[in-house]
């Protein structure tokens, strides 16, 4: 008995050690308490948000003792998130990556209805809220951070290159042909000390580009989706006309060679320092630009197409938004953190940082340059809503998971990538893989799922380059 009990009291002794144990990585994994506070963690994947983010948070901190917040910078965003699902080690908050869809499953994410109100919905800029991006059953899970319509790809210009080189801005380039025209010129001129282009290699960023590129040709595939026909398609003459255009660049001398083994922030420098006339990239470089390598003389301008038509890119394409840990032990000060940013955030991080465009309307705040107002007007005008199928029927969210769980490969960006650099001879035939690859796994998934049809990917009163509202979405009810 006596020998029981000193067994017992050891394994007592174990057993508050290790309650005290995982009581503190409790603490650790979603926020912390002590005598100074609460401290809330925050993930955040957006590097060009950063500076804007930090800005926000001193402000809340100084106005509300006893609330911090610890934000942290995630390189491996999606990993790092999926491996804390797994793990039960969510942050209070993050900026999010993964499809919501996925976290309302196994429960993960907060929602927010309690603070987005009808009247404060109605603050967003229209296209804010929308299925398995910012809500699901019509309840949010996410504060909105960037405007739907943004995030279209346009051309920034070197104004130093221009005036080395006499250049106006009537001499940018509409068109493909006037692009390499004036290419020419600018090595000529230059000695070849400035290449007319500097590109980089994601294959992510190669796919926006020929897709947005492409719908100067093809408008009726904005991104992977044929809205007239009601089927996946990637192989379409616009994405493929384009990546031969780029291909053209390379080849001829037009683009700069190390484009192909470069990223964003590289070609940034490129472009900055006066090596290349021009740069296309996102509505977020502007902020790069001028803060990261403080180079101020630049302009903006749409993107070149085949014959100098019109592009555009679909609206809505990424839910920019905050996520909440549904198991947040400090949700009273997540509530007041976010209330707090209703007011500030868009003012503080956005507008005031030049990162991009805000969701909310008649945000305030001072653009730190001068081009914000045209890169906004650019946005306005590229960024169009298209259909989107999860807002005639919910029960597409589950559908188009299942359907893209089935692909081998997500998109076409990596063979626009090998065709540019000349490892992809044969680039239709690999697109055209590819797109029948889509095609038969999202009718192999039909036949699984009897509440989706093909009927609600076609959308007969869509017209390219016509915003799709909510009353067109109505009329076919």
């Amino acid at each position: 008995m006596k020998k029981i009990s000193k067994f017992m009291f050891s394994l007592l002794a174990v057993l508050l050690l290790l309650s005290a144990c995982n009581s503190d990585e409790e603490d650790t994994d979603s926020g912390s308490e002590d005598e100074d506070g609460v401290t809330l963690t925050f993930w955040n994947r957006y590097p060009e948000l950063r500076g804007g983010f930090e800005d926000l948070i001193e402000q809340f901190e100084a106005e509300h003792p006893g609330i911090n917040i610890e934000k942290q910078e995630v390189p491996e965003p999606e990993t790092q998130l999926r491996t804390a699902l797994s793990e039960g080690d969510l942050p209070d908050m993050w900026t999010n990556i993964v499809e919501l869809a996925e976290l309302i499953e196994v429960d993960a994410v907060k929602n927010l209805d309690e603070i987005f109100t009808d009247e404060v919905k109605g603050q967003f800029q229209e296209g804010t809220w929308f299925e398995n991006g910012t809500t699901a059953d019509s309840s949010v899970y996410g504060f909105p951070l960037a405007s739907a319509r943004s995030k279209a790809m346009i051309m920034y210009y070197n104004k130093d290159v221009f005036d080395m080189l006499g250049l106006t801005e009537g001499d940018i380039p509409q068109s493909w042909e006037e692009f390499k025209e004036l290419g020419q010129t600018i090595v000529d001129d230059s000695g070849g000390a400035v290449y007319p282009i500097v590109w980089n290699n994601p294959g992510w960023a190669n796919e926006q580009l020929v897709s947005m590129m492409g719908t100067a040709i093809t408008p009726e595939v904005p991104w992977q989706e044929n809205y007239k026909e009601g089927v996946p398609q990637v192989l379409t003459e616009g994405k493929v006309e384009s990546a031969k255009f780029l291909k053209e660049l390379l080849d001829e001398g037009l683009m700069a060679p190390q484009s192909v083994e470069i990223g964003l922030g590289e070609a940034e420098a490129t472009f900055s320092v006066g090596q290349s006339a021009f740069l296309w990239s996102g509505d977020w470089v502007g902020r790069q630009l001028f803060v990261e390598t403080e180079f101020e003389n630049w302009g903006v301008a749409p993107l070149p197409t085949k014959d100098g038509n019109p592009y555009y890119y679909h609206a809505g394409s990424e839910a920019t938004s905050i996520r909440v840990n549904n198991e947040t032990e400090h949700w009273e000060e997540v509530k007041t953190f976010l209330e707090y940013s209703l007011e500030h955030l868009h003012e503080v991080v956005y507008v005031n940082t030049g990162a991009g465009l805000p969701a909310k309307e008649d945000v305030g705040g001072e653009p730190p340059f001068e081009q914000y107002n045209d890169i906004l007007e650019l946005e306005n005008e590229l960024a169009i809503p298209v259909p989107k199928p999860a807002e005639f029927n919910s029960e597409v969210v589950e559908f188009n998971k299942a359907y893209r769980n089935k692909l081998e490969v997500g998109g076409i960006g990596d063979v626009v990538v090998g065709y540019i650099t000349g490892n992809i001879s044969d680039l239709e035939a690999e697109i055209e893989q590819i797109d029948q690859e889509m095609k038969d796994a999202f009718f192999e998934t039909l036949d699984e799922f009897s509440e989706v049809s093909q009927d609600d990917y076609i959308y007969p009163n869509w017209e390219p380059f016509a915003p799709y509202t909510i009353e067109k979405y109505d009329e076919l009810r």
